[in-house]
């Protein structure tokens, strides 16, 4: 049994509570039981206030799987999928917008670990989760996706094809470095059947080992954090891809002018200084593709803040955009938000040309205070213009890039106004923003009588503002 010194030490150093649980799991162990799932859970993670703050909110909530795996309940075990019919329209206008530019967008769609790995899901701690009614509304996901004009590769298939290696970590929601591979190759195939493919430059990759990958784990975090409990590291091999000529520094490190294939996503697809979190998802694209592939997914950006990121970037060049985008996106995502449209479509488009430009005003403060208005743009009464039912979008400019959380306020002259609050991830840059119109019933034929900021954030410093009203 536990020594009365181990006893003294652990309280010392860990919660009551705890103590407790730590002292009835060495009691078990002495008594020769083994430690199951069930045994290092806690009740609070059953408790809906558990979940209420911080990063706990995207783990809710924690069940216990077979064989040391981890799930969230909400995430890896639901069944439901899809987009509201409502968005269906603005996705397709979104892709529809891209090929006009001369660009494809392709979804890499990544299954739930609930469905990659049902077997490991407990049938008495399933949450509800089945597998066939998930499957079928993950399908007609991805068939909503395809109908919008999208390419969307089939990576259901991955649901029928038994590996050796795990998919996804056991106890951490990324995929591991097999699980990018694996869907690296159904997403290079649906690639190589598209016309667009053939005009590509080709480049040789080799795929190396790399280092292995140590993963606690965010599930195995959060149950440390709340019962004081974890199942230890998992590691896992890791890889690195690299030209097959070694002199080619342009392959090596993607390093074109302009783009013929882009990489957006998550923390999946993301490279990151420290090698064990990299799951080199565009290596095996590009070893598959024989193609340099320029990666902008960032982690920590949510569904779309690395599309965002890259069509405001100066890499970006509208008149000149890469033949591919591949959108690496967890089939969680429901791509509706309706501001994440009101941003891209006119950052497809690109900065507003002097000839389109119906509206500009440079303003400046010395600071910014919360939730105080800043007049940005005015249609005013000397100089007033109708743009009354025309289409159009606001392009800001912002001088303190540190400013990423604010409304934007539009006053009509029929006395309605719409109001957008932005609030951009912290790894997503400031200082431009793009708002297309709202193109809500109640704005239809009211004319746009003036544009205010309103911060949910203090600054503290100068703030210059350029603001143009942009023409459709």
């Amino acid at each position: 049994m536990m020594t009365g010194l181990t006893s003294r030490l652990l309280k010392k150093t860990l919660p009551a509570r705890v103590v407790t649980r730590c002292c009835c799991l060495v009691a078990l162990l002495t008594l020769g039981y083994k430690a199951s799932g069930e045994t290092l859970m806690c009740p609070e993670l059953t408790l809906e206030e558990t979940y209420a703050e911080g990063s706990m909110k995207a783990m809710r909530k924690i069940v216990a799987g077979r064989d040391n795996w981890l799930f969230r309940s909400e995430f890896d075990l639901t069944n439901q999928f899809g987009m509201p019919p409502e968005y269906f329209p603005q996705l397709t206008r979104l892709v529809e917008a891209l090929k006009q530019q001369g660009t494809t967008l392709v979804f890499a769609v990544q299954p739930t670990r609930g469905l990659l790995h049902r077997d490991k899901v407990d049938p008495n701690n399933s949450a509800g989760f089945d597998y066939t009614d998930a499957r079928q509304n993950l399908q007609a996901y991805m068939q909503q996706l395809s109908a919008a004009g999208a390419v969307v590769p089939n990576t259901l298939t991955l649901l029928d094809e038994p590996a050796n290696e795990d998919y996804f970590f056991r106890r951490d929601h990324h995929w591991t470095p097999d699980g990018a591979r694996r869907t690296a190759r159904i997403v290079a195939d649906g690639i190589r059947e598209l016309a667009v493919y053939g005009d590509l430059e080709k480049k040789e990759f080799v795929t190396e080992n790399g280092l292995f990958i140590p993963k606690d784990g965010t599930m195995n975090s959060a149950l440390k954090y709340v019962c004081g409990n974890n199942y230890g590291t998992q590691y896992v091999q890791g890889y690195q891809t690299i030209a097959a000529d070694s002199s080619d520094a342009a392959a090596l490190f993607g390093d074109q002018a302009e783009p013929e294939v882009v990489l957006v996503g998550t923390s999946n697809s993301a490279i990151r200084d420290d090698e064990r979190k990299n799951y080199n998802f565009q290596g095996f694209l590009q070893d598959y593709l024989k193609v340099d592939i320029r990666n902008y997914a960032l982690q920590g950006s949510g569904q779309d803040g690395s599309l965002v990121q890259y069509l405001q970037s100066d890499d970006y060049d509208p008149k000149n955009p890469p033949k591919i985008i591949i959108w690496e996106l967890p089939a969680n995502y429901a791509l509706d938000d309706p501001l994440m449209y009101r941003q891209l479509m006119p950052a497809i488009s690109g900065a507003c040309p002097a000839h389109k430009t119906l509206l500009s005003s440079q303003t400046s403060q010395p600071s910014l205070k919360d939730s105080e208005r800043y007049q940005v743009l005015a249609n005013a009464a000397d100089s007033l213009i109708d743009i009354a039912g025309r289409e159009g979008y606001l392009q800001l400019e912002i001088s303190d890039a540190s400013l990423k959380e604010f409304y934007v306020i539009t006053y009509y002259d029929n006395g309605d106004r719409d109001k957008v609050w932005f609030r951009r991830p912290a790894i997503v840059d400031g200082g431009t923003y793009y708002l297309e119109l709202s193109k809500s019933p109640e704005f239809h034929g009211a004319n746009l009588l003036s544009v205010f900021i309103e911060p949910t954030q203090i600054i503290d410093s100068p703030v210059e503002f350029d603001v143009k009203l942009c023409g459709g």
